[in-house]
Parts: C-alpha cells; structure tokens; sequence
C-alpha cells in the first residue's frame, strides 16, 4: 500500500570475540539502557503517544544466531526508529551508538560498509527527505505512525 516508510535504521558491531553476558550487562548498564526482560534498549526522554518510546533497540548475536542479553554476544545490532522519532533523535542516537561501539570495543558497519557517523547521517538526512517530499510527512509524526500500522495491516 505505502511505499518505503525508513521505519527503522540499523548499525551492527561485531565483537572481536564473545562477551560475557554479565560484562555486558554493566556496560549497558553503565551507558543508560534499560533492560527490559530479555533485550536492552535506550528510553527516549519523552515522547508522544504514537511514537517510539525508545531511541534505541538493541539485538544481540551469538555467531549469527538472535540471543536474549542473559546470554553470552558476539554482535550487536543498535535499531534507531527513524520514522517513529523526531529529526531531533537523530545525532543523539548516533553518538549513543559511537559510544557503545568504542565501549564494546567493536567494528562496526551499516548497510554493509564501513561505519561513518557522517556517512549515516547523511542516509538519515535523504530518508527524512524521502519522507517529506514523497508523502509529506516527517519522522516522529501521527500520520506516519498510522501509515506505517496501515502497511503492516
């Protein structure tokens, strides 16, 4: 029904090697997330109703496979919901993400290249462009919100 909505964006760090679960955990810990249950993620100070209320999303790998964060990691997978979050997210998730990439000691790559926090936000900046000219929408907006939950009905 709707064409490309950029829901959501994601840099992925690999580790040299696996990290403990516990470590992990006071890294996270350490740098603001939350865990809730079996998955850690970075809240939003505020946010309306329709929208994120996380600016971060974080999945853990253990040689390719989806692990809960009681268990050992060789990757991590930092989700920004572009759509569901204002422009104004933007720079801080990056820099989140900059940290837990320098923390986790890791490398990391977006959409198959080398990470760059310029080369990322400047993808970010022509996705919210897309977003603007072709539906005239903006990230973090009521209507965006119900287009998305309208291409996914």
């Amino acid at each position: 029904m709707w064409g490309e909505l950029h829901e959501v964006k994601e840099v992925i760090a690999s580790l040299a090697s696996a990290m403990d679960a516990g470590k992990g955990n006071r890294l996270f810990r350490e740098l603001g997330a939350t865990l809730h249950y079996d998955v850690y993620g970075f809240n939003a100070l505020k946010n309306e109703i329709w929208q994120s209320e996380s600016v971060l999303n974080i999945s853990l790998l253990l040689n390719g496979v989806e692990v809960d964060a009681q268990e050992d990691f060789d990757e991590i997978r930092m989700a920004f919901p572009l759509a569901t979050r204002p422009s104004s997210d933007q720079s801080p998730a990056l820099e989140l993400m900059g940290t837990i990439i320098h923390a986790f000691g890791a490398t990391a790559t977006y959409q198959g290249e080398a990470y760059s926090t310029q080369a990322v936000q400047d993808d970010w900046d022509a996705c919210t462009s897309y977003l603007l000219k072709e539906w005239g929408e903006e990230p973090g907006s009521e209507s965006l919100r119900r287009m998305i939950e309208e291409s996914h009905a």
